[in-house]
């Protein structure tokens, strides 16, 4: 299994956060599931995180395989090395990021 593909902008916000810093992260997972309901591997991760930050928020979406994330810096990375999630993104535009 490969591993996540991390977004520059989220390794950077990251990077600069302190570790009870809450970090906003979009996280598309591997797609060996079926859509649909939760598969237990999801609810596990989504079980993890919030057992490590009691304020985390977190939104599954089913049909497209992402899990929005906010959480502190530190329960991200844990989400990242998880062997579920494919691709990490960034959820905030920095203020020097232009369209």
């Amino acid at each position: 299994m490969r591993p996540c593909h991390v977004d520059p902008a989220l390794t950077d916000q990251l990077a600069a956060a302190r570790a009870d810093e809450s970090v906003e992260a979009v996280l598309l997972l591997r797609q060996d599931v079926p859509a649909g309901a939760p598969p237990d591997d999801i609810a596990a991760l989504m079980l993890r995180a919030s057992g490590q930050d009691a304020a985390a928020e977190m939104n599954y979406m089913p049909r497209i395989g992402a899990l929005i994330v906010r959480a502190h810096s530190q329960v991200i990375r844990m989400l990242i090395d998880q062997p579920e999630v494919e691709l990490a993104s960034a959820n905030q535009i920095t203020h020097d990021t232009y369209l």
